[in-house]
């Protein structure tokens, strides 16, 4: 059930500390009547560490107590409250920037690509992410001692801590996998998802008419714009510049079998405000120019 809702947008640096992109914070939830809904340019999973109340993610309302893990990605609404006053509610919230973890979870061999965009999946999708987490006694015991050291790390500041930090969190996400991963009917779970390629590969296929950046497309797959990249020509062969140009290029070649359509228009639909940079990129792929291909072509509407 879904409430009207006013959103702030949260911008990293407003919890992170200079040159870095990871924070922990302990939070004492408000009162309903002076919850904050908010969405924010980072990664966060949520962890309710005493108490009870509720969470709204999205459209979704939850009712929290001790040993919820909740994983909010970018851009998704959401807010903690309780209702009452002698009620408590204290989150423990892990805030990170994609190219924190950079390639690392990539190590981790034993956990199948199912698991991995199960935690992942709506990195791409219009939904928020809508299944918590609730630990057990003993996943709770273990969840509570990583999240002191992450605490206590991370604000003692000592040498190295950003790679202490970084192995925790990445300890800690692997935890969350492994909870999932019980809690899964394995052979009964239809988890069909595209691997974050393939997802990169549909969302190419499907906006090559809009700007493409590659800094967009690495945060959808949480990974560091260089690691992305690897990742797209080794699965490819072609650069992600390289990829969207053949995908409009071969668009545009479709559209020019319409007489109603001037080339000039069809350079603007498939993505090119600049003609030269279409008729380049065109002759480049079909060794004509694009008056030369479409007199060549099998018109519609005639």
């Amino acid at each position: 059930m879904g409430e009207s809702k006013a959103s702030v947008v949260f911008q990293g640096n407003r919890f992170f500390r200079e040159g870095e992109s990871f924070s922990i914070v302990k939070h004492s939830e408000s009162m309903m009547e002076d919850r904050s809904f908010h969405s924010h340019d980072f990664v966060e999973i949520c962890y309710v560490y005493s108490g009870s109340g509720y969470h709204v993610v999205g459209e979704q309302i939850y009712e929290v107590a001790k040993g919820d893990l909740f994983l909010i990605n970018y851009e998704v609404t959401h807010t903690f409250y309780r209702t009452a006053e002698q009620q408590e509610l204290v989150t423990y919230n892990i805030l990170f920037k994609p190219g924190f973890l950079d390639d690392s979870l990539r190590l981790f061999h034993d956990f199948t690509s199912l698991t991995l965009s199960y935690l992942f999946k709506d990195s791409w999708a219009d939904e928020p992410f809508r299944e918590d987490l609730r630990l057990s006694l003993d996943e709770q015991r273990e969840f509570d001692q990583l999240i002191h050291k992450m605490d206590m790390e991370y604000n003692q500041r000592m040498p190295g801590h950003s790679a202490i930090l970084r192995a925790y969190t990445i300890e800690l996400i692997v935890m969350m996998m492994r909870g999932f991963q019980k809690r899964s009917t394995g052979n009964e779970r239809q988890h069909k998802k595209a691997s974050e390629i393939e997802a990169a590969l549909l969302y190419l296929d499907t906006h090559f008419h809009e700007p493409i950046q590659l800094a967009e497309l690495a945060k959808k797959t949480f990974f560091s714009k260089n690691y992305f990249s690897h990742l797209f020509k080794e699965a490819t062969g072609l650069t992600v510049s390289q990829y969207t140009q053949l995908v409009r290029i071969d668009r545009a070649c479709e559209m020019m079998r319409d007489p109603d359509k001037k080339i000039a228009q069809i350079a603007l639909e498939v993505g090119y405000a600049d003609y030269k940079a279409f008729y380049l990129a065109f002759k480049k792929q079909k060794t004509l120019s694009p008056h030369a291909y479409r007199s060549g072509l099998p018109l519609t509407n005639q």
